[in-house]
């Protein structure tokens, strides 16, 4: 019963699949819409277990990037890309703000050898040091002095 929990779990949690970057992601600034970029991570089977996964923006569209690896199937495919995608966010300061599995979309016959997930991700715009104000003056006495007579008049009631 422990070890059924145990694999239910497991299933749940996204596996660690190694990659090798045959050409690293660059997202054009043409993908921007303003400040979310949405691609598509497609995997291809290739031989065995080694699969190909290539990033575009679209169908037919240029090439973003590239990783291979060997995997057990769709799935390890579909980790790796969202692995992948997420080490990019996180050097690029970006921001993964969503992954959508598509493998839904191959005719059930094909899902073993292909995979698609959508990424959307975001430009972070957290203001550093420089983008903040400190404030500048106190209110003005009077104001202090409204305050603390209409505290002291709820206290008196």
């Amino acid at each position: 019963m422990m070890r059924a929990e145990a694999e239910s779990v497991m299933a749940v949690v996204p596996r660690e699949v190694p990659f090798q970057v045959r050409t690293p992601l660059t997202i054009p600034e043409r993908a921007w819409q303003g400040n979310i970029a949405v691609f598509f991570a497609r995997g291809a089977r290739k031989s065995g277990d080694t699969w190909a996964v290539g990033a575009q923006t679209q169908p037919g569209s240029d090439l973003l990037g590239m990783i291979t690896l060997a995997g057990r199937g769709q799935d390890d495919a579909v980790n790796a890309a969202v692995k992948w995608i997420r080490d990019h966010c996180t050097t690029h300061d970006l921001e993964l703000v969503r992954v959508e599995n598509f493998n839904d979309r191959y005719p059930e016959e094909q899902r073993a050898d292909f995979s698609l997930t959508r990424f959307t991700i975001a430009r972070s715009e957290s203001p550093g040091v420089h983008g903040w104000v400190l404030p500048t003056g106190l209110p003005p006495a009077a104001f202090q002095t409204a305050r603390r007579a209409s505290k002291g008049r709820r206290q008196a009631a």
